[in-house]
């Protein structure tokens, strides 16, 4: 009896433990080798930030496959409120049952930030402008002229679906926000 059991402990530590120390021991190596220090850490931030002030409005637009509606440019002329991170929008009561939304940061009009937001095609050719910080994304239609205001969307992965927001773009932007310390 006293046999059987140290086999198993033993079969147990070479299938279970040893495997989970070598994935633990691996995974700390990885994430020492490729830690940021400051100096990177601010330049990859100076980069985003200059990259959303400086949008590339033709490249987003090639991408897209549409123009973007004008509303959305006057956004990006805002720079106070697109580097205003973290913040809640609230919905006015009488507009919807759900009464707010979670906005963690906007998306810079550039390909290569555009490239990493939701794939649109199953609900149309649309321009992601900002994320809710766990892959979700609120966009607007692009169309194959511009328009003024067009509606806002949410498009969420887990249920996979896409929820209207609101009827315009101004209409989104005109509701209170919340803005949230960083932890």
């Amino acid at each position: 009896m006293r046999d059987t059991f140290f086999t198993l402990l033993a079969i147990f530590a070479l299938l279970v433990l040893f495997p989970m120390l070598i994935l633990w021991t691996r995974d700390k190596l990885r994430r020492y080798r490729r830690r940021e220090i400051g100096s990177q850490r601010d330049a990859r931030r100076e980069a985003w930030r200059q990259r959303m002030l400086h949008p590339n409005v033709r490249e987003v637009e090639a991408l897209c496959d549409g123009l973007l509606p004008q509303k959305l440019l006057d956004m990006y002329a805002d720079s106070g409120l697109l580097l205003s991170a973290r913040s809640e929008v609230q919905v006015p009561a009488a507009d919807s049952s759900k009464r707010s939304w979670w906005i963690e940061d906007f998306v810079p009009l550039h390909k290569q930030d555009q490239e990493l937001t939701t794939d649109l095609t199953e609900f149309g050719k649309g321009c992601c402008f900002a994320g809710d910080g766990m892959g979700n994304f609120y966009w607007v239609p692009v169309d194959a002229e511009r328009r003024n205001d067009v509606p806002v969307f949410f498009a969420c992965h887990d249920p996979w679906g896409n929820e209207k927001v609101a009827e315009t773009l101004e209409e989104f932007l005109s509701w209170p926000r919340i803005a949230k310390k960083n932890f």
